[in-house]
Formats: structure tokens, sequence, C-alpha cells
């Protein structure tokens, strides 16, 4: 019974609609998804960051090594003029050698166009210093030994410096020029007699006028039309006791120096250097511009807003700051100054470049953390799925075996966690349900045996109330004929006989005699039906504790039932003691009739009255039990049903 309602039952039949490790898988991947989202972003600013900064200092320092290595050039120039100028004080400080005319004469010539040169016959441009003597100077013996010192020391110091410098010289007032350039070995020779040197850039540079603190300096950046190349010198003058010597130059050629600027550069960027007064020295896409102008090349009168920019952030950056950025060309630039010369040197990086770099990063990155992320959600899925979904599973079949009534059910309960508890609590509701359902069981059989007892008992019940009615039946129809016979009588002659009358009192005494005995039986069974009552009453006291005990849908017919037959024991024990009451009260009429009748004539209205109290107490209790057999019959037919359904 248990397991048919169970199977019926529509929870029975649920099952799941997801899956627990799909569904904690799928918020899993959200919040790593989430994650993943909000580090690539925090990365991509990072990146950004830290890219930046680690590129800029690249550049910075890579501004710092091409700056330290070209000014190394420049640096050694002055330590150079420091040295020779030195030398050439000491040389004028010693006494002047006597006969150096023949020297002078077997050494230098006068050439047709009346300038004093390098003797043609002795003379290699190669390996010695060139010598320019203007032609309107008169030659005494304080120029023939200056002219002697400063060639011998040029040429000395300018061999033995030559794999660093391409040229070395001495210029002095007097439009006197000595220089070691073995590249340019004729430059003397083709110098023209109207070439001044006092009037030169380089010359100039180093005046009293122009340098006061007479130190090496820079000329700026000038095309030279005898070697046809663009050069820079550094120039160093040389006092004597308050007179000027001469100007020490060294000759530094830029096409080496901007061929490094312009081809040596960081990827994706470029390089430029401009003096501080605007003068474009080198540039990558200007370098045609620059090197074929016989004039300076000022950034001011380029019309280039871009190479503006720059020239005006880098000449008006703050002390100390070598990286600037330029937002409105979206570059960043990183700079040095060329100490002494006045020049910038500077790197030009694109943003975009970081960008760039930046977004490949972060893919890069973004690539490992969703092969990372796939990963763990498949590491997951199998964790999940073995050590939940897996438990869960069986809980669920469990459960299921539970519902289609098969109580003997268990499932492993060996780990230590959630699940572990879960089980175990699952096998101990099994076991619980299982003791419960015999106990069940044994309890439905005691009912079933209970419904039995009671439908027997109320067969007995309905046998004994019909049995009761036809009494019933049979006592009024009697006394329905004592009555007829009284009343036929009492119509008769007065003078009727006394033979006549006495026949007629033994019938009644017969017919009263007779019905006192099943009067005396009626009683009998209205106390059966009492006891049947009192019985019914157990039962349903029986029922109704069983019921408490029973599940609440099987329980609900036995309460039913309970009430029935509760109900019909309190109608059959009424009418019980209603029949006995009546049995009683016939009882005496009986013996006031029997009496009566015995003792005269005279008692026939006695008789007649008890007669007719006997007819309606009969007729009353036929009613009675006949409404006490159709209750019974209702119930037997409830009993029935019941029993069958066990």
């Amino acid at each position: 019974m248990l397991n048919s309602h169970g199977k019926n039952h529509p929870e029975s039949q649920f099952s799941p609609k997801g899956s627990l490790t799909r569904k904690t898988l799928f918020q899993i991947t959200v919040c790593a998804v989430l994650i993943v989202t909000g580090s690539a972003i925090a990365n991509y600013m990072q990146a950004i960051s830290a890219l930046r900064n680690q590129k800029l200092t690249q550049l910075e320092e890579s501004v710092v090594e091409r700056v330290a290595r070209e000014q190394q050039i420049f640096d050694l120039a002055v330590d150079n003029h420091a040295i020779l100028k030195a030398e050439i004080l000491r040389e004028f400080a010693q006494p002047s050698p006597a006969n150096l005319e023949e020297e002078f004469n077997n050494l230098f010539i006068r050439y047709p166009d009346g300038v004093i040169r390098n003797n043609p016959v002795n003379f290699d441009g190669e390996r010695q210093a060139g010598v320019y003597i203007d032609k309107s100077l008169e030659i005494t013996p304080e120029i023939r030994r200056k002219v002697i010192d400063l060639q011998r020391l040029i040429e000395s110091y300018g061999r033995a410096w030559h794999n660093r410098f391409d040229s070395t010289f001495i210029m002095t007032p007097e439009n006197i020029t000595i220089v070691y350039w073995p590249e340019v070995p004729n430059y003397v020779k083709e110098a023209d007699a109207n070439f001044y040197m006092p009037q030169k850039p380089e010359y100039l540079v180093a005046t009293p006028e122009n340098n006061p603190e007479r130190k090496t300096v820079w000329t700026t950046p000038y095309y030279e039309p005898v070697s046809q190349l663009w050069l820079v010198t550094a120039s160093t003058p040389v006092d004597y006791n308050g007179q000027t010597i001469g100007t020490l130059g060294h000759d530094i050629t830029l096409n080496q120096l901007i061929e490094r600027t312009v081809n040596v550069h960081i990827e994706g960027g470029y390089n430029l250097i401009f003096r501080g007064d605007g003068q474009l020295i080198a540039h990558p896409h200007l370098i045609d511009k620059i090197q074929d102008s016989t004039t300076t090349v000022k950034i001011q009168n380029l019309q280039d807003s871009n190479l503006m920019n720059i020239f005006k952030l880098v000449t008006n950056a703050p002390p100390n700051q070598y990286i600037i950025p330029n937002y409105e060309d979206n570059q960043y630039l990183v700079f040095r100054q060329m100490p002494g010369i006045d020049w910038y040197f500077v790197t030009v990086f694109p943003r975009s470049i970081l960008i760039k770099k930046s977004v490949n990063f972060v893919l890069a990155n973004i690539l490992i953390e969703v092969i990372l992320l796939l990963s763990l959600m498949l590491l997951v899925w199998v964790v999940l799925k073995r050590q939940v979904s897996a438990p869960l599973q069986q809980l669920i079949n469990g459960t299921q075996k539970i519902s289609a009534g098969n109580y003997n059910v268990s499932i492993p309960d060996n780990t230590q966690d959630e699940l572990g508890c879960l089980a175990h609590s699952f096998n101990l509701m099994a076991a619980e349900i299982s003791t419960r359902s015999q106990e069940l069981q044994g309890t439905l059989q005691n009912q079933k045996m209970l419904v039995h007892s009671v439908t027997i008992t109320m067969n007995e019940l309905n046998s004994s109330a019909r049995g009761s009615a036809e009494q019933a039946s049979k006592a009024a129809l009697a006394a329905k004929q004592v009555l007829y016979l009284i009343k036929g009588y009492r119509e008769s002659d007065d003078n009727y006989c006394q033979d006549g009358l006495q026949e007629t009192v033994n019938k009644l005494a017969y017919k009263i005699s007779d019905l006192s005995n099943k009067i005396v039986k009626i009683g009998l069974i209205s106390t059966i039906v009492s006891n049947l009552a009192n019985q019914t009453n157990i039962l349903a006291l029986n029922a109704a504790v069983e019921a408490v005990q029973a599940d609440q849908n099987s329980g609900q017919g036995f309460n039913v039932i309970a009430n029935e037959i509760r109900k019909l024991a309190d109608q059959s024990k009424s009418s019980a003691a209603e029949i006995n009451n009546l049995v009683h009260d016939i009882q005496k009429a009986m013996s006031s009739t029997v009496r009566v009748t015995e003792e005269s004539k005279t008692g026939f209205n006695e008789v007649v009255n008890g007669i007719n109290s006997i007819v309606e107490n009969s007729q009353t209790i036929s009613l009675n039990i006949n409404q006490q057999s159709v209750a019974i019959e209702q119930v037997l037919e409830m009993m029935n049903d019941l029993n069958l359904n066990y």
C-alpha cells in the first residue's frame, strides 16, 4: 500500500533540469573572465607605464651614451689644445736660436702669387705640416722663429693625434696658417692669395672680444670650400706676455657624426642635433638640405611645426629634466646637451610605438591567462565532477530509490567534507526510514487484523440487529392480536357464557405468555447489542490509536472508520438502553395483564391499556432496530472496502 502510494507521488518523478557542476563552473568562469578583464585593463595600464618608463630609461641611457661618445672627441680636442698650448708657451719661453734664416729659406719659398708656402722640393703634405704666410707680411727674425717653432710643434703633435683628428692647425694674427691635414695635403697650396684666416669663423670665435675667458670654444658648423666638407672647429687662443701668439684649431668632420646620428637610432625613433641658436646640424629627413647648402639651416626658417615644437620644448626644458613628452605630436623627446659646444642631441620616439608594444604585451598576457583559465576551468570541472557532481548524483539516486519504496539504500560516506557529512546523514536517514517502514508494516498488519475483527463483529451485530427487528415485529403483531381479541369480547353480549370467556382468556394467556417469551429474547438481543457496542467502542479506540501511529494518508482512513464505528457504537448503545427500558415496561404490562386476566373479567380495561402500551413500545423497538440495522450495514460496507484495500 505504501509502495504504490510512493510511486504515485508526483515528487518521485522529479529530475534535475540543470547541472550544479555546469552552473558552478559557469559562475566561476564569469568571475574569472571579470578578473581576467580587470587584470588585462590593469596590466595594460601597468604595461604602458612600465614600458614607457623602461623604454624612456633605455632611451635616456642610449642618449647619454651617445652624447658621451660623441663628446669624447670634443673633450679630447680641449685636452689636446691644453697640452699643445703649454708646449708652445714653453717653447716661446726658450731663447731664440741663431741662424734660422737659412732653415727658413730652405723650408719655404714665395710663390708667384706672393704667398710664402712650403718648398715643394722637400715638402710631403701627407707627412708634414703645410704653411701659408700672407704675401704682405714682412719676414722678420721673430716671424721666422715663430713659423719654424709652430710648424715643428703642429707637425709633431698633429701626426700623433691624427687617428682622432683629421687636422691640427694654428692661425696667427699676421695671417699665418700652419696646418697638418694629410687628407688634404695641398690645402695651403690651393688657398689663394686673398685667403685671410683672421676673418674666418674659426679664428674670430676665439678673439678677445668673442672669447674674453680665453678658453677653448667651438665654431658653428660650416662648409669648408677647399676640402668641401662640413666642419666644426675647436679654437683655443694662445697668449704670451699679453700678446696673442695664435689660435690653435682642431677640425672635426661632421660627415661621420651626421651619418652616425642619422643611421644609428633606436627602432621606431630617430635622432637629430641642433645648436642652441636653432642651427640644424643633423636630421634624417633634412640631411640633403643641410649638406648641400653653403649656408646654415635654421629651424626657425624651416616652417616645420613639429621641429619647432621639439626645439622649443628642448631649449626651454627645466633643469635636470631630459625626458619631455611632446603631446602635440604624440612623441617623447629624450635629449642631452653637449657641454662646451651648445649642441643638443635629441632622440624622438613616437608614443604610438609604446602603445603598440603595450597592446602586444597585454595580448600576449591575455592569451597566456586565457590558456591558464581554460586549463583551470578544465581542472575545476574535473574536480567538481569528481568531488561534487558524482556524490550529489549518488544522493539523488538514493533519494529516488527511497521515493520508489526501496529503503535498503547506502551511499559512500568516507570523505570528511560537507558532502561526506551529508552522505552520512543520508545513510542514517535511510536506515531510520527503513526501520520506521518495517514498524509501520507491522502496525498496518495489526490494523488489518483489527479491521478484520471489526468486520466480523459488525457482521454479528448486523445479524443480531436483524434478529431483534424480527422479534420486535412478531411481538407487535402478537400484541395487536391480543388487542383485537379483547376488543372483540368487549363488543359481545355481556351474558356471554362463562365457558366461552374462560376459553378466550386461556387463549389470551397463552398468547401473552408467548409474547413474554419473545420479549425476553428481545432483552437478550439488546444485551448482546450493548456488549457489541462496548466492543465496538474499544475497536474504535484502537483504530484511533493506530491512526496516530500510521502515516498521514493511511491514518486518515482509520480516523474516518474510527469515527463512524464510534458513532455506530454510541447509537447501538443508546438503542440497546432504550430497548431495555421498553422491554422492562412491556414485562410490567405483561405481568399486570396476566394478573388481571386470571383475576377477573373486570380487568379487561387495564389489559387493553397494557396491550396498547405493548403495541406502541414494540413498534418503537422495531423502528429503532431497523434504523440500527441500516447504520450497521453502512459501516459494514465501509469495513469491507477497507478490508479489500488491505
